[in-house]
């Protein structure tokens, strides 16, 4: 027998399903603030967790070159490296190796009269237009040449000022056709008032035939760092050399510290 207002197939009121929906929306309307709380704590256990590995950087500048006895391929990390490292939690010095510290050698000739430091690694080789040179061992373009040559001059006053000896420095010791540039050229005095002239200048050339097949390739472009003085008719002449792309990370503040320290001993 029907009931009023029965489902036909079910047997179930339609007020007892209005009660049984009721009670559902009840259970679900006080667990909905529960399930939010939970997640909002477990998002915060996550970010505590994880906090120290994620830091805010600031702008990256542009990053100057490595000077002043800076290791081979030690470069400061860019910005790349220095988001993955703070990313990872490495960022802090304590985290990182101590780069290992670039070891210089003294050259001293008591019968040259001449003394300067330079970078250890370079060996001694025969070079017929040096009375010492000092070349690497795996770049063979990296070197330092050092003249000593007698002069009918007494000072480099006698050529000029600096710009005029870097002229003739560069006209006597680059090949006639190779395009140069001379990119600075300044004097300066010692405690005994010697005057002193250093040289910056580069040309591109070609490879001799050996160092062709050995690099694979034809032409280099060289930089060059000189000093030059003339004291009791003699010219003294330091070069340190690299090639240009290599100048930035191993001639300037390694090969050029030979510049820098040169000094006559008498």
């Amino acid at each position: 027998r029907n009931l009023p207002g029965a489902c036909y197939g079910g047997g179930i009121s339609l007020a007892g399903m209005a009660h049984v929906a009721a009670q559902q929306a009840a259970r679900q309307s006080r667990t909905r603030p529960q399930l939010l709380v939970l997640c909002l704590f477990a998002g915060l256990a996550w970010l505590a967790c994880l906090g120290a590995g994620f830091a805010f950087l600031p702008a990256a500048g542009p990053t100057a070159p490595q000077r002043s006895g800076s290791p081979r391929g030690a470069e400061e990390p860019g910005p790349r490296r220095q988001l993955l490292l703070s990313g990872l939690g490495l960022a802090s010095a304590a985290a990182l190796p101590a780069a290992p510290a670039l070891a210089f050698e003294t050259f001293k000739d008591t019968n040259l009269g001449i003394e300067f430091r330079y970078p250890t690694g370079l060996q001694k080789s025969e070079n017929k237009l040096y009375n010492v040179f000092l070349k690497d061992v795996i770049e063979p373009l990296e070197a330092v040449g050092i003249r000593v040559v007698d002069s009918g001059r007494s000072t480099l006053d006698d050529i000029g000022d600096a710009k005029a000896v870097a002229e003739k420095l560069v006209a006597d010791s680059v090949p006639e056709k190779a395009p140069r540039e001379i990119l600075s050229a300044v004097s300066k005095t010692d405690d005994r008032g010697r005057r002193y002239d250093i040289i910056e200048y580069a040309y591109q050339w070609k490879f001799a035939p050996d160092l062709r097949a050995a690099t694979g390739r034809t032409r280099f472009q060289l930089h060059n760092k000189a000093i030059v003085t003339v004291y009791k008719k003699k010219q003294y002449l330091v070069i340190a050399s690299a090639e240009e792309q290599n100048w930035p990370s191993r001639g300037d503040g390694q090969l050029s510290l030979a510049v820098d320290t040169f000094k006559l001993l008498f």
